[in-house]
């Protein structure tokens, strides 16, 4: 299977030509899988495996090179990522490791042979040899080698450098917040709302107010994943549509962009009188001095009397925008 084929069952990538998919393959199929080991980064499924394989991909889009992109890897997870890593104080467990269990393989054998062809009273003739039964393998003998083989390997790797950094790497893929940044101290909705997350990655609720609370912050970036993860979970949403359509329109400024506008397209085709699109469209009619549209969407939403309008608020706005609309004249 060539490269470029094993990165379709394993990948979607998009690189930007042949040379950089063959390239960011390439490295990536000499890289070890910290947690799994016996593949690479390639053939491997595993969480810490994809993050590095992405990274691989990422740096070369960069420009880096396979030497920087090497080191850069073995910076952060140890030697022991690379097929043949340097022999060093690190690496030495590494290297001899493999000897060691050959060494010990060998010991037991010699020992188990040794007994079997022991004689109880000195040496015997060749019938009486052939009369003796052999004596039955030492099974508990082997296994307590075996045992001790496979407890060597682990405590080998569990003794490499950097096997905090692969632990702790694999916790950060763990967490559904990895992406979001967030403040040294958050506060204590903040982290209440993390608690609630954390506790149950899949309440569509608990995203939605996440999103809620950085957008009254104009926190956008993080308010646009929230919500999106929101509507991942819960499917088509009116007022989840209409709520990344406000996030979006803030986030350029308070102007409508393409994108402000399929949202809000999208959520008044599942719901022709979703407020928040209402109030939005409303809301950007009065920036741009469309007072007359303005008033009608305000108008409107007044009538359907839903208990999500501030009537008051409205009625406020209505009068303002009438005046200005009259100034014109």
């Amino acid at each position: 299977m060539t490269f470029a084929t094993h990165a379709q069952v394993v990948d979607t990538w998009r690189f930007d030509n042949p040379q950089q998919q063959e390239k960011a393959l390439s490295i990536a199929s000499q890289l070890r899988c910290p947690q799994c080991q016996n593949q690479n980064l390639l053939e491997s499924n595993a969480p810490v495996a994809v993050s590095m394989r992405h990274q691989v991909y990422s740096m070369v889009a960069e420009g880096k090179s396979e030497a920087e992109i090497t080191a850069w890897m073995t910076d952060r997870y140890g030697d022991f990522v690379r097929y043949n890593p340097p022999l060093n104080e690190q690496t030495l467990l590494l290297w001899a490791l493999p000897y060691l269990l050959l060494l010990l393989v060998g010991v037991v054998a010699w020992r188990v042979r040794k007994r079997q062809h022991a004689g109880e009273g000195g040496a015997m003739s060749q019938s009486e040899h052939s009369t003796v039964p052999l004596r039955p393998m030492p099974v508990k003998r082997l296994a307590a080698a075996a045992v001790l083989m496979v407890a060597a390997c682990v405590g080998g790797y569990l003794l490499t450098p950097k096997w905090q950094a692969v632990r702790s790497e694999q916790q950060r893929l763990a967490d559904p917040l990895r992406d979001f940044t967030n403040p040294q101290t958050p506060e204590a909705q903040l982290s209440r709302l993390q608690e609630k997350i954390r506790a149950n990655p899949q309440d569509s609720e608990q995203w939605a107010r996440l999103g809620e609370y950085y957008l009254y912050r104009n926190a956008y970036d993080n308010a646009l994943l929230a919500y999106r993860q929101a509507l991942r979970l819960r499917g088509d949403n009116a007022q989840l549509f209409a709520a990344l359509a406000t996030v979006l329109y803030y986030q350029a400024g308070q102007h409508m962009t393409p994108a402000t506008r399929e949202m809000i397209n999208k959520a008044l085709a599942l719901d022709a009188t979703e407020v928040t699109a209402q109030m939005l469209l409303a809301a950007d009619a009065f920036m741009q001095a469309d007072y007359a549209q303005a008033v009608s969407l305000w108008q409107t939403l007044l009538d359907a009397n839903s208990p999500r309008v501030n009537r008051a608020q409205l009625v406020e706005a209505i009068n303002l925008a009438k005046l200005l609309q009259n100034r014109q004249k």
